[in-house]
Order: structure tokens, then C-alpha cells, then sequence
């Protein structure tokens, strides 16, 4: 395996990423669509890194599975909530935004650490938990979110 390879490209998609994310909120070019697609393009680039990294042995299975369960869960509820009209409740939280750093941060640690060799197996190991941690917490919050707005409470920020 090119873990080389995988480094740079990540690293550069993170970084074209969060450029176009500034960009688009600095020059006020935020779309519908873009709302819509910048989520579901992250959520396929770290899916797709956790389900590479996992494949080679590099991060656990069970921590893939959570991260891409999260996502499943996310892009479902949000489904639901733009079929029945709940638009507005389409909105990241501030507990999703620490999510998905620490879970690029992971992959981004992984293939640093495969490539510069640059911590120990229980920093890796610590960052692990923390994304488990985090992921969990993340679709926990989602989902009552979503639930409480499909019922039409008010959610507080």
C-alpha cells in the first residue's frame, strides 16, 4: 500500500476542503447546494479513508463502522427532515463540527504516524477513543435533534 500517497491526498483534499469552505462563507457565496453537497463530500472523503485504513489493518473495524453508522444516520435524518419541509433543521451543531476535526484529525494522525512514524500506539489509541467518543456523542445529539424537529418542538442551539 502507497501510504504515501494516501498522506498527500487527504491532506489535500482536507485542505482544498476547509479553503473552500472560507471562501465561501468569506465571499458570501453559500448556496443551497452547497449546503447540501459540502456535507455529503466531507462524510465521502473520511468514510472513505476510514474504510481504507480499516481494510489495510491500519485503524479498527469497529471504529469505520461508527464513523460511516454516524453518517448513515446523519444523511438519513436529513433526508427526513427536507421530505417533510424541516429545512431549517438541516444545520450542523457545534458537537458535529468537533466530530468531523476529530475524525479527520484520526485519519490525518494514522497516515502521519504510517509515514513519519511521529507518535506512540497509544497516542494513536487515544485518538481513537476520542473520535469514538465524539462520534457517538454527535449521533446521539443528531438524532434527538432530528426527532425533536419532526415533531415540531423547539430546539434550542
Amino acid at each position: 500500500m502507497n501510504f504515501k500517497l494516501a498522506f498527500w491526498v487527504f491532506l489535500l483534499a482536507s485542505l482544498s476542503d476547509a479553503l473552500d469552505g472560507f471562501l465561501a462563507r468569506k465571499l458570501r457565496q453559500i448556496t443551497t447546494l452547497g449546503v447540501i453537497l459540502d456535507p455529503i463530500a466531507d462524510k465521502a472523503l473520511i468514510d472513505s479513508a476510514f474504510v481504507f485504513l480499516s481494510y489495510t489493518g491500519k485503524v479498527p473495524v469497529w471504529l469505520a463502522v461508527l464513523v460511516i453508522s454516524r453518517d448513515v444516520i446523519i444523511i438519513a435524518g436529513g433526508w427526513l427532515l427536507v421530505t417533510f419541509g424541516k429545512m431549517e433543521g438541516v444545520k450542523p451543531t457545534k458537537v458535529g463540527k468537533v466530530t468531523a476535526f476529530s475524525q479527520f484529525f484520526t485519519v490525518l494522525l494514522v497516515l502521519s504516524n504510517l509515514n513519519f512514524d511521529i507518535c506512540s500506539a497509544t497516542c494513536i489509541e487515544l485518538s481513537y477513543a476520542m473520535t469514538a467518543c465524539l462520534t457517538v456523542a454527535s449521533a446521539f445529539l443528531y438524532s434527538l435533534r432530528g426527532v425533536k424537529e419532526l415533531s415540531s418542538e423547539k430546539i434550542p442551539e
